[in-house]
């Protein structure tokens, strides 16, 4: 972090989230469920100590969104 806020990191790109096939999976187990998003946030936060937001968990369950309306 820098005064300008002009560092970039190398490893991971800045505001870029970690998720795993794993937890993409059980996101999306969760929405066929009808889970709400906040429930989901909740349970990976509990279970993976991680934080996500539900904006987050709606642009994964979104990306499968064309593929169920076939």
């Amino acid at each position: 972090r820098d005064r300008l806020g002009t560092f970039e990191p190398k490893i991971m790109p800045k505001r870029q989230l970690i998720i795993t096939d794993e937890l993409e999976g059980t996101i999306l187990s969760m929405y066929a469920m009808g889970v709400s998003t906040r429930a989901m946030r909740d349970y990976v936060q509990e279970m993976y100590a991680m934080e996500i937001s539900p904006a987050e968990i709606s642009r994964i369950t979104d990306s499968v969104l064309p593929a169920v309306q076939e």
